[in-house]
C-alpha cells in the first residue's frame, strides 16, 4: 500500500461564528491546543515502536502514524461550534496496486480526511468516524483539550483503525473477496482479518439479542456483534500502543524496576457505552444503568473477557 496526500481547498483567512471575539479566541486555542497534542502523541508513538513486540504490529503502527501525519500538525480540517467548515482536510490517499482474478492490473484508492471540531459533543464523545464514499474522521477538541498527547492521539488512532476496516470493506466490495483475502494475507495486513472470530461473534450475538430488546440500537444482532468485534480491535490495539509508549517512557527516563503498564481489560458495560456514545446511538444513560442492562452486561463479562484475550493473542500483544 502507498499513502499519498491531496491538498484541500483554497481558502481565504479563517472567520469564527462563535458570537464574540473572546469565543473566538477561546476556540483558536482549543484548536491549537489540540492540534499540538496529538503532534506531540504521534511523536511519542513513533518513538514507542521499537517497544512493540511483533513485526506486524509495528509496521501496522508505521503505516497508521503516517497517514495520521497527512493532518499533524498542519493538514487537519476545522469546524466551529456551529458546524461550519473553518479549513478543509487535506486528504490522505492510500493507493493499492492491485492484480485482479483475470490477471488485470488495476489501481485502487481510498481517501480520508480528519478535522478539529468545536462543537459541543453528545456525552463527552472524544472522536468518530464516518464513511460514505470516503472516511471522514472528527477529533472533538472541546472533550481532548483537557488531556495529554498519549491519550490524544490514542483517540485519533482508534477512529484510524475505523477506517481501516472501512478501506477493507469497500476494496472487498470492488474486487471480491478472492482478491481481498490475496492483499490480506500478508502482515501486517492479516491482522485485520477478523474471520477467526466467528465464535466469538456468535456468543456475542446472544448478549445483544438481549439488549436489542431493552435498546433501541439501529441494527440487526448479527450485524451490530460484528460491529463489537471490531471496536473491540480497536480497543485492544490501542491497550498494547499505549503499552509500549509507557514501556518507551519508563526505558528514556532509566528508572529502576518495571513500568507500570495499563490495565488489561474493560468491562461490558464500559465497553458498550463507549461504543453508543461513538456511534451517536440514541441509547440513554438510564436505559444502560437500568437494571435489566447490568444483568446482561454481567452475564457478558466471561465472553467479553475472552474476546479480548484473543484478540491480544491475535495482535501478537
Amino acid at each position: 500500500m502507498y499513502i499519498r496526500t491531496r491538498e484541500g481547498l483554497a481558502q481565504g483567512p479563517l472567520q469564527y461564528s462563535l458570537g464574540d471575539a473572546a469565543s473566538s479566541r477561546e476556540a483558536d486555542k482549543r484548536f491549537k491546543r489540540v492540534a499540538a497534542l496529538i503532534t506531540d502523541g504521534l511523536k511519542t508513538a513513533k518513538d514507542a515502536i521499537a517497544q512493540l513486540s511483533t513485526q506486524g504490529q509495528q509496521d501496522l503502527l508505521r503505516f497508521m502514524t503516517s497517514l495520521l501525519e497527512n493532518f499533524f500538525p498542519t493538514g487537519h480540517g476545522l469546524v466551529d461550534a456551529q458546524a461550519r467548515v473553518l479549513k478543509y482536510s487535506q486528504k490522505a490517499i492510500v493507493q493499492v496496486r492491485v492484480i485482479a482474478a483475470d490477471g488485470s492490473p488495476w489501481s485502487f484508492e481510498y481517501s480520508t480526511r480528519l478535522s478539529l471540531n468545536d462543537q459541543t459533543p453528545d456525552r463527552g464523545k472524544r472522536g468518530d468516524h464516518m464513511v460514505g464514499h470516503f472516511s471522514s474522521i472528527r477529533l472533538f477538541v472541546r472533550t481532548l483539550h483537557s488531556t495529554t498527547p498519549s491519550d490524544a492521539f490514542l483517540v485519533a488512532l482508534h477512529e484510524m483503525t475505523h477506517m481501516m476496516f472501512a478501506m477493507i470493506r469497500k476494496f472487498e466490495h470492488r474486487f471480491g473477496a478472492g482478491t481481498a483475502a490475496r492483499l490480506l494475507s500478508r502482515q501486517p495486513w492479516r491482522l485485520l482479518v477478523l474471520s477467526g472470530f466467528a465464535t466469538h461473534q456468535q456468543r456475542l450475538e446472544r448478549h445483544v439479542r438481549d439488549l436489542l430488546r431493552i435498546m433501541p440500537f439501529p441494527l440487526q444482532a448479527a450485524e451490530l456483534a460484528e460491529s463489537l468485534i471490531e471496536e473491540a480491535f480497536a480497543f485492544i490495539l490501542g491497550e498494547i500502543v499505549e503499552g509500549a509508549i509507557v514501556l518507551a517512557a519508563h526505558a528514556k527516563k532509566g528508572t529502576r524496576g518495571p513500568a507500570v503498564l495499563p490495565s488489561k481489560g474493560f468491562s461490558p458495560e464500559a465497553f458498550i457505552t463507549y461504543y453508543v456514545v461513538e456511534r451517536g446511538f440514541n441509547v440513554t444513560a438510564a436505559q444502560l444503568k437500568s437494571g435489566g442492562a447490568q444483568h446482561i452486561f454481567q452475564r457478558m463479562t466471561g465472553d467479553v473477557d475472552a474476546l479480548a484475550a484473543a484478540l491480544r493473542t491475535h495482535l501478537g500483544g
